[in-house]
């Protein structure tokens, strides 16, 4: 894999991290294929995690694009009294690592992550940390997220989970 792909892999994963971050949400969207899954995987015990969002419990799971506009939706309508006012937040991606086996035409990127979100209402801080694990398909000279598994380090959450928050 080239040097040229590789940074436009890493450079999409951390655009997403930003459009989160100032609540660009269609242009967060656009970053999704038709029929991406976005997962937050359970621990199973202390060093496994759940391998199967079918058969096994995750913090989210949403297969299609459709379901991340849905939750767009949900944010920016108001009617989710629990995120009026929006909570802010600030994403830092490090150790980005692109690879791949097939000339380009999906690349997986793992990198490291942590996000801090601003709860208004508590006027309280809450962070999370983690991996990500973004697979990217080509899509004309760009790439599209087909999927993206986010493993939470810190899973016993003192907070709600959203989203954006991780």
């Amino acid at each position: 894999m080239n040097l040229e792909r590789r940074l436009q892999a890493c450079d999409l994963v951390a655009r997403e991290a930003q459009y989160l971050d100032q609540q660009r949400w269609q242009d967060w969207l656009a970053l999704y294929a038709e029929d991406a899954v976005l997962w937050v995987p359970t621990w199973k015990n202390e060093s496994e995690l759940a391998d199967d969002p079918m058969t096994e419990l995750s913090f989210m799971y949403l297969e299609g694009r459709a379901f991340l506009e849905e939750r767009v939706q949900r944010v920016v309508s108001g009617r989710a009294v629990s995120l009026v006012p929006i909570p802010r937040t600030a994403h830092i991606v490090g150790g980005c690592l692109a690879h791949s086996d097939d000339e380009g035409a999906t690349v997986t990127v793992e990198s490291a992550w942590s996000s801090h979100v601003h709860l208004h209402k508590d006027a309280g801080l809450v962070s999370y940390a983690g991996r990500y694990q973004h697979l990217l398909r080509r899509d004309g000279d760009d790439y599209r997220i087909a999927r993206k598994k986010i493993i939470l380090t810190n899973d016993v959450l003192v907070s709600k989970l959203d989203f954006f928050y991780i």
